[in-house]
């Protein structure tokens, strides 16, 4: 089996709901969200904040192939996000191939900053060191690998996280009044890593079919 990424830039990152944002622009290195921050609400107790501010689904396609490796679909083996978070965190990663939802990785909190981070691993299946092959939390393995039918699609969830303020005692200070700092998105692209069985083992294969008169189609 050989493995290789295919990326997509993040300046065709899609928005699904571009009302819930405060701003959103595309620029040469990618797409930037700006999420309006969290609403106070007064209650019986003071006032409170809900956990998460508004947000919104994002869409990326992911560049597929399925001719360039001979006979056999590739299988999709994880996939990558390269972001930025900062005072907002992504909770929801869903993965398509065309209409069907191939799987979705649910109840995340993926904050911090991945632009330049992807799993050592991914990028040679070789990779080793004396301390094993780096990973990160921005590449999401499937719980098994998939086989490609059509094209591959990543939508995901991104919106404010009130106690990510906290990181400048903002979140339960009761002497602050705003505003909060922004919570900004950025992201750079996202990719696929793949799977596909080697062309001289395909070749072997069919060869040997071929030998004994049995055939696998054009």
């Amino acid at each position: 089996m050989s493995q290789y990424s295919l990326f997509t830039h993040g300046n065709a990152l899609r928005v699904e709901d571009p009302g819930s944002l405060a701003d959103y622009f595309h620029v040469g290195w990618g797409a930037t969200a700006t999420f309006r921050a969290p609403v106070p609400q007064q209650t019986s107790f003071g006032i409170v904040f809900d956990e998460i501010g508004p947000g919104s689904w994002f869409h990326l396609p992911l560049t597929s192939t399925l001719t360039t490796f001979g006979r056999r679909n590739p299988f999709l083996k994880s996939v990558t996000l390269l972001f930025d978070a900062t005072h907002c965190r992504i909770t929801n990663v869903h993965v398509y191939d065309g209409v069907v939802g191939v799987h979705e990785f649910n109840g995340l909190k993926l904050k911090g900053g991945f632009l330049d981070k992807r799993d050592a691993h991914d990028v040679n299946p070789e990779a080793a060191t004396a301390f094993g092959a780096p990973s990160f939390a921005n590449t999401l393995t499937l719980p098994r690998p998939h086989r490609v039918f059509s094209a591959i699609g990543i939508s995901f969830f991104a919106c404010a996280f009130f106690e990510d303020f906290d990181e400048h005692g903002h979140a339960h200070d009761p002497q602050f009044h705003g505003p909060f700092p922004p919570a900004v998105l950025t992201v750079s692209g996202a990719g696929g890593q793949y799977v596909v069985e080697d062309q001289f083992l395909v070749t072997v294969g069919v060869s040997a079919l071929d030998k004994i008169g049995i055939s696998i189609g054009p």
